[in-house]
């Protein structure tokens, strides 16, 4: 029989293990996090409200490294905008190459020219003008007659005729020079010959007197030079030759006559259609003496030639005269500044000398296609271009004369209907 002693101490047992099995289990349920005590609720609703806010944060931070995330259509977008700044830049052409400033126009290529009626003709018989420049001396100058200048000139500036001085007995001239300077002339002659060809132009072989002021210094030179042209260029319906540029001092035209009285037939008996020039007294500027006795050939122009600073109202006068007289006259070399071949352009006067031209449909070559530091000189001095030539690369008078041709395709279209 069990004591009340030994009952006390199995309730007491029990207790105790009920004790320790149920804070057992607490414990672990606490350890675990299971269980939240009465007095925890307050500081795990703070701490929750401090976890709360990082993660507020934590989003943001999210949202701001996605936003480079962009979706398709903020790319498209994004590459445009570029584009958009791009556009609104102003765009810079690219430097425009170009082949030399041009007049706009291209003066005819009429065939073979004869002389009829005191006037310069095509083979119908219309009246035909030749407009274009004279070189200054072949052995001085040569780059300006090569092929590339030739084509330059007629591609940009229109003209249908260039004009070859080859001096006669100033330095390396084709009398004094030696022979190799005479092969080379004649090899510069050549070339501007061929490229005048191909590029539809006529071209002038000019025997260039002037310190031997008289032809017939050199006239057996003269003599054996165009009978050696003539052969070479018989099929060339484009040469014209031009025997004497300008005879001066006491030169008379009885002296002139005598020698393109023999000079001429040496040209006719190879060709007799060609056109040839001859000068006349005084520089070339005196038709009066040559009205009282013309030559007897055919197809034969005298020379007349003027420059505007130095040749005014009376030289015009002299000219139209004659040319009122029937004398059929080419104005192989002009200028508008002084006859030193110096000086600045005389607007006022050339504008008188180019209205006669016009109206008498006068073929002409101005003076000179060179560099030379001179007011006649149609190329500015500082510049080495031989071709391709721009407006600022020009003198004073290159261009007046370029500025002349452009305003001259009215003139062009007038004589063209005139033609008609």
């Amino acid at each position: 029989m069990v004591s009340k002693k030994q009952k006390f101490l199995t309730v007491i047992l029990v207790i105790v293990l009920a004790i320790v099995i149920v804070g057992g289990v607490f414990g672990i349920s606490y350890m675990k996090g299971d269980v939240t005590f009465p007095w925890q609720l307050v500081e795990t609703e703070a701490k929750r409200e401090e976890v709360k806010e990082p993660a507020k944060e934590q989003k943001e931070l999210k949202v701001t490294v996605k936003e480079p995330k962009s979706t398709e259509q903020d790319k498209e977008v994004a590459k445009e905008e570029p584009k958009e700044e791009k556009e609104q830049e102003p765009v810079k052409e690219p430097a425009a190459l170009t082949d030399g400033d041009s007049t706009g126009i291209t003066l005819d290529y009429y065939g073979a020219l004869h002389v009829e009626d005191g006037a310069l003709v095509d083979n119908t018989g219309k009246a035909v003008q030749l407009t274009g420049v004279s070189s200054h001396g072949l052995s001085w100058f040569p780059e300006y007659v090569t092929a590339d200048s030739i084509k330059s000139l007629r591609d940009n500036w229109g003209i249908n005729v260039i004009r070859l001085a080859m001096y006669t007995s100033d330095y390396n001239g084709y009398c004094v020079g030696g022979q190799d300077i005479k092969d080379t002339l004649k090899e510069n002659i050549d070339e501007a010959v061929k490229a005048a060809t191909d590029n539809d132009m006529y071209v002038i072989i000019d025997w260039h007197i002037l310190n031997d002021s008289n032809p017939n210094e050199y006239k057996s030179d003269a003599i054996q030079f165009f009978g050696e042209m003539v052969r070479k260029y018989e099929d060339n319906e484009n040469v014209i030759y031009e025997i004497c540029n300008e005879p001066n001092g006491d030169t008379t035209w009885e002296d002139i006559k005598a020698y393109a009285n023999e000079v001429i037939p040496v040209i006719r008996n190879v060709n007799k259609d060609a056109l040839i020039l001859v000068g006349t007294p005084k520089w070339s500027s005196d038709l009066d003496s040559v009205l009282d006795d013309p030559l007897e050939f055919d197809n034969i122009m005298y020379t007349y030639h003027f420059y505007a600073g130095s040749h005014k109202s009376s030289a015009r006068n002299a000219l139209t005269n004659a040319l009122e007289e029937g004398l059929p006259v080419f104005i192989s070399e002009y200028g508008f500044v002084s006859a030193d071949g110096d000086g600045a352009v005389d607007s006022k006067e050339a504008a008188k000398w180019q209205e006669v031209i016009d109206e008498y449909q006068l073929s002409s070559c101005i003076w000179n296609l060179s560099n030379k530091a001179e007011g006649s000189a149609l190329i500015a001095s500082d510049c080495d271009k031989t071709a391709d030539l721009q407006y600022d690369d020009l003198s004073e008078q290159g261009q007046y004369f370029f500025d002349m041709l452009k305003d001259n395709t009215k003139q062009t279209k007038s004589n063209t209907e005139k033609r008609r």
